[in-house]
């Protein structure tokens, strides 16, 4: 690797222990002109860093070398364990067999250290303050879309149980209903003795009397399940409202943002890309929600 500035290399390491989102950010800022076409494919390439940090996750700032190999398998670059290491080697500025976002980003598009650590970020303090109180808005958006998120997962799984439950229960009732019919038929056939008959009659008149322990569960269990869905359908919708405010205040606060110039190009793109992500999630019309992408 060429030869670094130390005062540049401590700068750049420090970014690359920024969250992944973080870093992001910082590579959209500094090189808006040329990044701005490769804005959509460093949202997704942060999303699948993201996915890969099996502990961290958004959290998180680099990869170990297998999940980095995981990352570049999925961009079509299979490599062997050597070639990674050869390729890790010239992403890796510390050399600690780790690729951080930013490293990546770097290597990927031929933008040298120095520049990186160095990157102008746009705006004023003033601006900044905006942008920060804008992210502010954004992350309140963020922790109502996962409450949303885990509400809904919640409210599918309690209708699935429903729908088995009524699907015992019909299997119970129509059990009940031939058991029924057998026993009155079998009361009425004249070819059976008196015994027969009357023992079959008085088997009805039990049966009818009180549903059986299976057919009573079935109903039981279908009862339940039907207050459930109805109170997470409940729950679903006060998050569903909760979101949708969160999001339009987003919305709002981005396009004041932009309204009044200035601001880092690239975390406005990036804030304006994550309400778009959480839109995906809201209700498209009523009862029903956009599928995730």
């Amino acid at each position: 690797m060429t030869s670094v500035d130390e005062k540049d290399k401590k700068r750049f390491l420090e970014l690359t222990r920024m969250k992944y989102v973080d870093q992001a950010k910082w590579y959209l800022n500094g090189f808006w002109g040329s990044a701005e076409k490769e804005a959509e494919n460093i949202w997704k390439m942060t999303q699948k860093f993201i996915s890969l940090d099996t502990k961290a996750k958004a959290n998180g700032c680099e990869l170990d070398e297998f999940m980095a190999h995981h990352f570049l398998e999925s961009l079509g670059e299979t490599l062997t364990v050597i070639e990674l290491r050869a390729k890790l080697r010239k992403i890796d500025l510390d050399a600690d067999g780790k690729m951080a976002l930013l490293e990546y980003l770097c290597f990927r598009y031929n933008v040298g250290v120095a520049a990186a650590a160095n990157a102008p970020q746009g705006g004023t303090p003033e601006d900044q303050k905006e942008i920060d109180a804008a992210a502010k808005v954004l992350d309140e958006l963020s922790t109502a879309l996962a409450d949303l998120q885990a509400k809904l997962a919640s409210t599918r799984k309690a209708e699935e149980e429903l729908k088995e439950a009524v699907a015992s229960l019909h299997k119970q009732q129509e059990a009940y209903d031939s058991e029924c019919k057998r026993l009155e038929e079998k009361s009425k056939n004249m070819t059976f003795s008196v015994v027969l008959r009357n023992k079959a009659a008085n088997e009805l008149a039990q049966l009818k009397g009180k549903d059986p322990l299976p057919l009573n569960k079935a109903k039981l269990t279908q009862g339940a399940a039907l207050k459930r869905v109805e109170k997470e359908r409940k729950a679903l919708e006060v998050a569903q409202a909760d979101t949708q405010a969160k999001a339009d205040a987003a919305s709002a606060a981005l396009e004041n943002l932009k309204a009044k110039g200035g601001a880092s190009l690239g975390s406005m793109w990036w804030m304006d890309r994550e309400v778009q992500e959480a839109k995906k999630f809201l209700p498209q019309s009523k009862g029903g929600f956009a599928a995730k992408k």
